[in-house]
This record gives structure tokens, C-alpha cells and sequence, in this order.
């Protein structure tokens, strides 16, 4: 999981530019109410929004692939090798799209009002067992290469936190290229380490890496 920033030339309907959106309006208690105000204080420069996505909004599905591939060939750790062609990675995005639902939820961030350029994406997973309803899985944190150090990602976990907080997700989970810059992100916003699998997968450039299991409670 690891991705950051830059607005590309993709818009909704041009398909040419990324960008982050808005969160919930939701205000939760304690902690949830920081996160509230992370999100309240990004809506306040005007320059970054967090949205939620549906099923139905494909425009961005262009904008998304282009994310997607620019994570993956600046070294992100997202299920993918480089090079990851255009294909492959609107096909990923259509499979995300048919799963959006209760249990799945996509948000992106983008600048303006929120029809700018895609700057970033998040996704958080509802397990549906039932021994697992106090719990979520955080999917494919990306931020676009040029927008790295805006304080993006953590705008989106944000809203993200602030979402599983109010669909009762009081314990979130997610998979990092052990001691890599995602799991340092982690770590500044909270996260704690669990421990690590050894030569888990490999990485974008083709070598063997480990995993660290993270975790956080809300």
C-alpha cells in the first residue's frame, strides 16, 4: 500500500487529471472528532477534496487507471509489477466498481470542488462474518507521485476513519511493504505494527520484500 500525489492532466469528463475530494459529514466523538477537523481544515484551504465514489460514477475510471499505474511504476506495493499496462489496470478499477457497496467503499481525493484533478484513492473493506462486524481492512492507500508532502493520505484516511467509525469498524487492519515510506505514513498517522512476514511478495522492481501487518484502533 503506498502511493502520493500530483495532479495529472485527467478531469471526470477529459479523462486527464487526478485529484483528492470530501469526507462524511458525520461528527464522531474524541477521536473521531480530530479527524473531523483534519478534513474540515483541508475543505477550509480550498484546495483538496475528499469524495466518496458509487457505482455509477465511471467517469473517473480513466482517472483512476492513471493513478494506478503511476503508483505502481514510482515503486507503490498495490498486487502489481512494472510495467502495468493500461489494460490491467482498467480492469482492476471495473472489479473495485463491482464490489461497491455497504461492504466496500472507494473515496479520491481531487482539488477545487471536487471535480479537479484525481490527486489520490482509499478503499476500506466490511469483513461480513459475523465474529468480524467490529472491524474493516484499508485497501490500496495511493497518493499521485506529484502531490507527495500536501498531506493528502492523510486527509483520506480521514474520512475513511471517520466512515468505519460510524458503520461501528472500531479496529481497522492493513498490509505495508515492511520499513518502506508506506509504512512510515502509517506509523505518523497512528498505526501500529503487529509484525512482519518475511519475503511476503514481490515488490514493483521485481525483488522479494517483507510485510508488515499493521493495525489501528479507533
Amino acid at each position: 500500500m503506498q502511493a502520493f500525489d500530483a495532479p495529472f492532466a485527467y478531469t471526470p469528463a477529459a479523462t486527464s487529471s487526478l485529484a483528492p475530494l470530501q469526507p462524511p459529514t458525520a461528527q464522531p466523538q474524541g477521536a473521531g472528532a480530530a479527524r473531523l477537523r483534519v478534513v474540515g481544515e483541508a475543505r477550509k484551504r480550498g484546495a483538496v477534496q475528499v469524495r466518496a465514489l458509487g457505482s455509477r460514477d465511471l467517469q473517473w475510471l480513466p482517472a483512476l487507471a492513471d493513478l494506478l499505474i503511476d503508483s505502481v511504476h514510482h515503486g507503490a506495493s498495490l498486487g502489481f509489477l512494472a510495467p502495468l499496462s493500461r489494460y490491467q489496470a482498467m480492469d482492476y478499477w471495473h472489479s473495485v466498481y463491482a464490489r461497491l457497496g455497504s461492504h466496500h467503499h472507494l473515496w479520491i481525493a481531487c482539488e477545487g470542488d471536487g471535480h479537479g484533478p484525481l490527486q489520490g484513492a482509499v478503499q476500506l473493506a466490511l469483513p461480513q462474518p459475523s465474529n468480524a462486524h467490529h472491524r474493516g481492512e484499508v485497501q490500496r492507500l495511493m497518493v499521485h507521485s506529484q502531490e507527495r508532502g500536501r498531506g493528502i493520505a492523510s486527509q483520506l484516511m480521514a474520512t475513511l476513519e471517520c466512515s468505519a467509525l460510524r458503520q461501528g469498524r472500531r479496529l481497522l487492519v492493513l498490509e505495508a511493504p515492511a520499513d518502506s515510506q508506506a509504512e512510515a505514513v502509517y506509523t505518523h498517522l497512528g498505526w501500529q505494527r503487529a509484525g512482519a512476514i518475511p519475503e511476503h511478495s514481490v515488490c514493483a522492481e521485481g525483488r522479494l520484500h517483507s510485510a508488515a501487518l499493521l493495525y489501528k484502533t479507533l
